[in-house]
């Protein structure tokens, strides 16, 4: 099967309603202690938090809704057989912006299928002690088989059972290769698939005073991670994975 069409590399969005986007990317900048890049778009509504080293893969974008959202872009060299193949497993069309078609999964979650430049991306996890470096995607339980098939084929990973039952990871055949993929089948029967960033921590309750300090509210604490919201309103979770290998210890 030719790669033409396989992502090469992952980016994360975090969408932001306008008005408070201000606030959102100094939020984001003091929590993962990446710096912001300077804004881009005809409205200045795109920017990246750049890590110290090596590529980034976090974005945040401004937007004219009232909820806040998480995207996907789906960097391929060719992106007219990465957009063929995706909707030959069940994805749709939503808008297109500047050229770049905007797509649904099956289950409704917004990706972008976006034009990379062929080379290998360089991956350093620098921070020891804190990462933003994975989406989980968020699926009711009707949906799970079908997203779970769809999410392993756009990709090209591999499917891994974690121990807990309701997790699936798509494994990178890079184990240091930037946005990592957790797939969650959710309680929810029904409703449309959503998702929401994780953050590895080295020591969670430390960051979870940190993130508290910086305007974010705990929401819960399970055994293997807490879950805050921002001070923006999105919901997000500290993990207990390890920063530099993405595993729990």
């Amino acid at each position: 099967m030719s790669t033409a069409g396989v992502p090469a590399w992952f980016h994360l969005f975090l969408d932001v309603p306008r008005p408070r986007w201000e606030e959102a990317v100094e939020f984001w900048s003091a929590a993962t202690g990446w710096a912001v890049s300077p804004p881009r778009g005809e409205d200045k509504q795109f920017v990246t938090l750049v890590p110290q080293t090596g590529d980034a893969w976090l974005k945040m974008q401004a937007i004219e809704e009232d909820e806040p959202r998480i995207h996907i872009d789906l960097d391929a060299v060719d992106r007219d057989a990465a957009l063929e193949r995706s909707v030959s497993l069940g994805a749709s069309s939503a808008w297109t912006y500047d050229g770049v078609p905007v797509m649904r999964s099956p289950g409704g979650l917004l990706f972008c299928h976006t034009l990379g430049e062929g080379t290998t991306p360089s991956c350093a996890r620098a921070e020891p002690s804190r990462v933003l470096d994975q989406i989980c995607i968020d699926i009711p339980r009707s949906r799970w088989e079908q997203e779970v098939d769809f999410w392993t084929e756009i990709t090209g990973r591999t499917p891994e059972q974690t121990k807990s039952p309701e997790f699936v990871r798509l494994a990178d055949p890079d184990p240091h290769g930037g946005l990592r993929i957790l797939l969650q089948q959710l309680d929810d029967e029904a409703g449309e698939v959503r998702a929401h960033p994780d953050l590895a921590v080295a020591d969670r309750a430390t960051e979870t005073c940190r993130h508290e300090a910086l305007g974010a509210e705990t929401v819960g604490v399970s055994e293997w991670w807490t879950v805050l919201r921002a001070p923006y309103g999105q919901l997000y979770c500290l993990t207990d994975r390890d920063p530099l290998t993405g595993r729990v210890s």
